[in-house]
C-alpha cells in the first residue's frame, strides 16, 4: 500500500482517496460468516481445520493470534466490536483464566511447539486490563 507524504500533490493524494474509498468487510467475529454453516460446522471438521492450517503455515511464516478483549469502561460511538461496558476489573481473571484454557486446547491440537508470529488484540479496550 503507498502512504501518503507530506510532499503529495493534492491530485495524488485524492486518488490514493478515491482508490481506497471502497466498501470492506470488517470481521469482528470468528469464525467470519463465510464459514457459518451450521450442518457443515462439527467438532471433527473444526479440530481438522486448525490443525491443517497450523500445519501448512507453523514452520514457514508462524502464526497469527486474535485475543478476544471484549471489556471497556465506557462506550465509543464509532465502535461496532462485540464488547461488554463495564467499571467491574473483577472480570479481568476469569476471562484471561478462560483465554488460557482456552489456548490449552489448542496446544493439544497442535503437532509442534506454536511459533506465534503476529498478536492482534481487540474488541474492547486492551488497556482495561492494565490495572
Amino acid at each position: 500500500m503507498k502512504s501518503v507524504k507530506v510532499d503529495q500533490e493534492p491530485e495524488e493524494i485524492t486518488a490514493l482517496i478515491r482508490k481506497y474509498d471502497i466498501p470492506s468487510p470488517r470481521y469482528t467475529s470468528y469464525p467470519t460468516v463465510p464459514y457459518w454453516e451450521e450442518l457443515l460446522f462439527k467438532k471433527e471438521n473444526w479440530i481438522k481445520s486448525v490443525k491443517d492450517s497450523f500445519t501448512a503455515t507453523n514452520s514457514q511464516e508462524g502464526i497469527s493470534l486474535y485475543l478476544h478483549l471484549p471489556f471497556c469502561e465506557q462506550l465509543c460511538t464509532y465502535c461496532g466490536c462485540n464488547k461488554r461496558i463495564t467499571k467491574n476489573h473483577a472480570v479481568e481473571t476469569p476471562y484471561l483464566e478462560a483465554l488460557l484454557k482456552e489456548w490449552d486446547l489448542y496446544l493439544q491440537i497442535f503437532d509442534d511447539v506454536p511459533v506465534i508470529s503476529e498478536l492482534h488484540l481487540g474488541g474492547g479496550t486492551p488497556t482495561f486490563f492494565w490495572r
